[in-house]
């Protein structure tokens, strides 16, 4: 990625003429008259540093919706400045957006821009409910999406651009869109932020690593026990001063100026590395024979988007192992596209939340519990006594002995927060644990994610945060609600809710009612029963919930 800076006038050449006029009348040639004033050179146009960060909400009608994005610009009376661009254009799944904020650039913007405008393709792919996919148009007659400015206040550090995703439209096979720039409540709502950045690395340690990027500009990552070193050709690689990286990491922190970040995965991209290898992330529907089947939700290789075949059998696990691969896990792979357009072949993968298969920059394989096992938890928090947070549970995998609705204690101590952070954490806060188990079948923690916005991550400073509306459910809302199936009847289901996705407050149980209409993924209508994890999407009135999709975790 590249970044243009703002181009500043041309000083030189003006400063010369005004002394050659300057000169001339002391060299008699002006006739005895005297000379018309020069005006003064004109002052630069103030500017303010922002982060630029992309985010969306999810879809009523679509799972995913791409894009592909080449680059963006600011738009002022003096011109328009480019500030970010990708070499290969970026693929963008609008709905992963929802409540978050993906770090794209740092910037200068003038204090008088009128506009943002984001370069993309005019092609889009859509994923309906059924995962069924459609090629359509995107309108974008000028080759942009443009968000204006209007109600910016620079003071925040923080330049959101919201797609919009709930007011596009599809109009036979061209799709509308919209856009929005996000405010201050949008932000204090959002999960989690993130960057992905690409640069040199400058100066590493056994705690950080500091990287000199195009679009972030020398940013400094916090290393820890759980941050991941990936290369496609040397095992137990990791990086020195001079190495190409690509950086996946959190972000934390107010605006432009005091943003940190800590480092979650660290690629190698120096050269020599494979051109045609891209990085992918999705869900497992499908495991047969060496070949997992993957529905993608985020992708930076062409052609890996929706449902997608990937042969694992030579592929290096960097997190788990092959023996763990089971529908509903989440993998992060790296691809190349197989021969003859038969799927994707993968060459490194991790298997979200588990332990790492090796010592990470080691080399050295390990063979025990933690390396090759997986757990994970959902439930709400009791208590919280420093790094000690007891778990009253909802849904576990892999743990035989913990039970719905039972009571554990966990040590956060080794894990990372995806989304939120430990001062997050109280009384009745829905979380997610994913780790490894240890011989005595304990579960180690790795990775926890808070479901819900967490007030101390509010990326704007100095302006009022308005907060979410409290009232109830008067007019149907589209939602996504997960929990646990409490009891079933015909066409219907009762729900414990534990994640509702509504900007407003959230109801302890719903009914969930289906039909012909709704969409069953990883189980049908009759396989509905007490006990069961579901994730489902639907409208929302009070508290009856019409589903379209209903999943199972």
């Amino acid at each position: 990625m590249k970044k243009t800076p703002i181009r500043r006038p041309h000083l030189t050449l003006l400063a010369m003429s005004m002394g050659l006029a300057l000169l001339l009348p002391a060299c008699g040639g002006g006739g005895g008259g005297t000379s018309d004033a020069q005006p003064p050179a004109q002052a630069p146009t103030a500017s303010a540093q922002a982060a630029i960060y992309f985010t969306d909400d999810f879809s009523a009608t679509y799972d995913a919706v791409w894009v592909s994005v080449a680059r963006v610009t600011v738009v002022s009376p003096a011109g328009e400045t480019e500030i970010l661009r990708h070499d290969t254009p970026q693929l963008i799944n609008l709905p992963t957006l929802r409540r978050t904020g993906a770090l794209v650039a740092t910037a200068s913007v003038p204090l008088d821009a009128t506009e943002i405008r984001v370069y993309v393709s005019g092609q889009a792919r859509l994923q309906t409910l059924d995962g069924s996919m459609q090629d359509v148009t995107l309108q974008a007659p000028a080759g942009y999406l443009g968000f204006k400015l209007e109600g910016w206040d620079s003071r925040s550090g923080a330049l959101a651009l919201d797609f919009d995703l709930p007011n596009f439209r599809l109009e036979g096979s061209t799709l509308v869109a919209a856009t929005r720039l996000a405010g201050s409540t949008d932000l204090a709502g959002w999960n989690s932020r993130y960057t992905e950045a690409k640069g040199t690395v400058t100066a590493v340690s056994a705690t950080s690593i500091t990287v000199r990027t195009d679009a972030l500009g020398s940013q400094t990552f916090t290393l820890d026990a759980q941050t991941t070193f990936l290369s496609e050709r040397t095992a137990g690689w990791t990086p020195v001063v001079g190495s190409v990286v690509e950086l996946y990491g959190s972000v934390s922190g107010q605006g432009a100026q005091a943003l940190q970040f800590s480092a979650r995965q660290v690629k190698d991209r120096s050269d020599g590395i494979s051109a045609a290898s891209g990085k992918v992330h999705g869900v497992v529907t499908g495991v047969e024979n060496g070949i997992v089947t993957l529905t993608v939700d985020r992708s930076r290789l062409a052609g890996a988007t929706g449902s997608i075949r990937v042969d694992v059998t030579q592929a290096r696990y960097e997190r788990g192992s092959a023996a763990l691969l089971a529908p509903g896990m989440r993998l992060e792979a790296y691809l190349v596209a197989a021969a003859a357009g038969n799927g994707f072949t993968a060459h490194l993968l991790e298997i979200e939340g588990a332990s790492k298969t090796r010592p990470s920059g080691s080399g050295a394989d390990r063979d025990d519990d933690a390396a090759r096992s997986y757990s994970e938890i959902k439930g709400v928090v009791s208590s919280v006594n420093g790094q000690q947070v007891v778990l009253r549970a909802l849904h576990a995998k892999n743990l035989p002995a913990v039970l719905q609705g039972s009571t554990l204690t966990l040590d956060l101590s080794g894990a990372y927060f995806e989304r939120g952070g430990l001062s997050c954490l109280a009384a009745g806060t829905p979380i997610e644990v994913k780790g490894g188990v240890d011989a005595a079948g304990q579960m180690q923690p790795v990775k926890v994610e808070l479901e819900g916005a967490c007030a101390s991550a509010q990326p704007v400073a100095g302006l009022p945060a308005t907060g979410q509306p409290t009232s109830p459910v008067l007019v149907a809302s589209f939602v996504e609600a997960k929990g646990l199936i409490t009891a079933v009847r015909p066409g219907e289901f009762d729900l414990q809710v534990y994640k509702l996705e509504y900007a407003g407050s959230a109801p302890a149980t719903v009914t969930v009612r289906h039909g012909a209409g709704t969409t069953f993924n990883r189980l049908s209508a009759a396989q509905l029963g007490a006990g069961l994890f579901v994730e489902t999407k639907g409208s929302l009135l009070g508290t009856v919930l019409d589903a379209s999709k209903i999943e199972l975790e």
